[in-house]
């Protein structure tokens, strides 16, 4: 009997829309080659490959395996399974000749290995491609048109339609909050992609293989304007009509994190000074820096050692602007915050628009809570299908104990988080108190704030504080705080601004922001010290996302 080998391609579409399965074509090629006295010694199959090019896997490995195994023949179900493309067709087709291979095709009642009707059946194939080609970038191109993204959605989003209809996207209700607290948290500045990367771990967001997302991925992500409505394709952008996750400000603000690489704001430094970044020169318009003068005899009564804040300039060219006390200084910026008040009718703002945040969460939490349970059952079932299979004996107990492992620790996050999700209702009046105490009495909340809370309340606030003299001069507020102040949300109780104040240069390490009102400048954090430093952050961003929607409705 005489051997050949059997190569099969099916495309996703075309299994779908014209039934050229694997199995339907495997089955014709099987009763083709018994019909005719062969033998079928193997058979390659390609899923979901492109036939417009010959570099498929299981076809190289058919090329590889005629050199170095002849047959008689290869059979194929139709010539646009073995290839699309004219060319390659023929190159392939000659070299089956030269080795005394036929080439034999089903569809096409038998031997195409010569004359003419190969290369005309392989010529319809090629202009099918290019027809389907141009009708599929055609398709998308109309979707993108109607306001839909063209391709898959990212993470955090599924698709819904079914196969006949036409596929948009929603968010996903267990994955979506996750993303938006993913750039929520990378907006602070206080995580580093690392951290990220094991946070989305312990929230079982992992990869198609099981692993953690790679450092570029995460990268992608926190780079995805699709988040916050944008949809792109071929150059061309608009905002598309799927559901936004984040906003533009906070995309916009993560971009800033990016692109400066915040190590500043992530990496441990041996000395933090409180007001670093803030202080400016009046003199030179140089940025203050800080640091610790120790004499143990001479500094006895304070430890050894004293701080002291300084023009950058002072030592290397000559500014005349004194050493200041770390002490005396803080104390001046206290009372900069002694002079601020919100108005009585923002204060009522703030209220109403924290319960109505807070009655919308209480609302989204149920579903959230769904969609965590709805994924640990899956990963229950899977387990007990597992535990089931150790028992049958079609399982070997290493890959159990790797497998039942993994699972379990699926599990127990799962188990977490919906732990986590009924703690965040818990906290609901916590987050009233918080509010209420930095709307009535913002000098008091700074005073109770940890240092790396007094910090976050300084960039709510101040972009810059312009010292002379010992004195502060003058301060220039951030944009949020300045339209506040335009629009009398907030009263300055003493007169903020002495004088303005015009910097002789501005320091060459400043940027200008290229949005309205840059997150980048708040950062999250909270004073009750019965909660923990993740749930302050998540509480303090709160606070700064409602004050940030109140300005835009202003």
């Amino acid at each position: 009997m005489k051997n050949c080998y059997i190569y099969l391609r099916v495309s996703t579409d075309e299994q779908a829309n014209e039934g050229f399965s694997i199995d339907n074509q495997k089955r014709a090629c099987m009763d083709y080659a018994h019909m005719n006295g062969y033998h079928p010694k193997k058979v390659f199959e390609d899923g979901g490959r492109s036939g417009r090019t010959t570099d498929r896997p299981a076809f190289q490995d058919l090329l590889n395996s005629v050199k170095t195994t002849p047959v008689d023949a290869v059979i194929i179900y139709k010539i646009d399974r073995f290839a699309r493309n004219v060319s390659d067709f023929s190159t392939v087709r000659k070299q089956f000749k030269e080795m005394g291979i036929k080439l034999l095709s089903v569809s096409e009642n038998g031997d195409v290995t010569e004359g003419l009707i190969g290369n005309i059946f392989a010529s319809v194939a090629e202009w099918e491609s290019d027809v389907n080609g141009q009708r599929t970038r055609d398709a998308l191109m109309q979707k993108f048109r109607e306001g839909w993204q063209p391709m898959r959605p990212p993470l955090g989003y599924h698709s819904v339609g079914d196969k006949d209809e036409k596929k948009t996207c929603e968010p996903d209700s267990y994955e979506a909050p996750i993303i938006k607290e993913l750039f929520e948290m990378y907006s602070t500045g206080n995580y580093s992609i690392l951290a990220i990367q094991d946070w989305l771990s312990n929230k079982n967001i992992v990869s198609k293989t099981g692993t953690g997302l790679g450092h570029s991925v995460i990268c992608s992500m926190l780079n995805n304007p699709f988040y916050y409505g944008l949809i792109r394709w071929h150059g061309e952008s608009k905002i598309g009509k799927h559901r936004a996750i984040i906003s533009k400000e906070l995309f916009d603000t993560c971009q800033y994190v990016l692109a400066k690489h915040r190590s500043f704001l992530i990496r441990h430094r041996v000395h933090d000074f409180l007001l670093r970044g803030f202080i400016f020169c009046s003199e030179c318009g140089q940025r203050y820096t800080a640091e610790w003068h120790k004499d143990r005899h001479k500094l006895v009564k304070r430890g050894g050692k004293i701080a002291y804040y300084h023009c950058q300039k002072r030592e290397r060219n000559g500014c005349p602007a004194p050493y200041i006390e770390m002490e005396e200084l803080e104390t001046l910026v206290e009372k900069e915050f002694e002079k601020l008040q919100f108005s009585d009718d923002f204060i009522e703002l703030v209220i109403k628009k924290a319960k109505e945040v807070l009655n919308e969460n209480r609302k989204s939490a149920s579903s959230i809570t769904q969609g965590i349970t709805n994924q640990k059952n899956a990963l229950e079932a899977r387990r007990n299908s597992l535990e089931d299979a150790l028992l049958d004996g079609t399982i070997d107990r290493d890959t159990f104990k790797r497998r039942h492992g993994e699972l379990q620790q699926q599990i127990l996050n799962l188990d977490n988080q919906i732990l986590e999700h009924d703690n965040k209702g818990k906290i609901d009046l916590d987050l009233i108190e918080e509010v209420l105490a930095f709307a009535k009495n913002i000098h008091q909340t700074y005073l109770d704030a940890p240092k790396f809370l007094k910090r976050h309340y300084l960039r709510f606030f101040f972009e810059k504080i312009i010292v002379k003299d010992k004195t502060i001069q003058a301060v220039v507020p951030t944009p949020v705080f300045k339209i506040l102040e335009d629009t009398h949300k907030i009263i300055l109780k003493q007169g903020l601004y002495n004088k303005k104040i015009e910097l002789p240069r501005q320091d060459s390490n400043l940027r200008p922001c290229s949005y309205s009102y840059p997150l980048v400048t708040k950062r999250s954090g909270l004073s009750h010290s019965r909660l923990s430093r993740d749930q302050v952050y998540s509480l303090y961003t709160f606070i700064l996302q409602l004050f940030d929607e109140l300005v835009k409705e202003i």
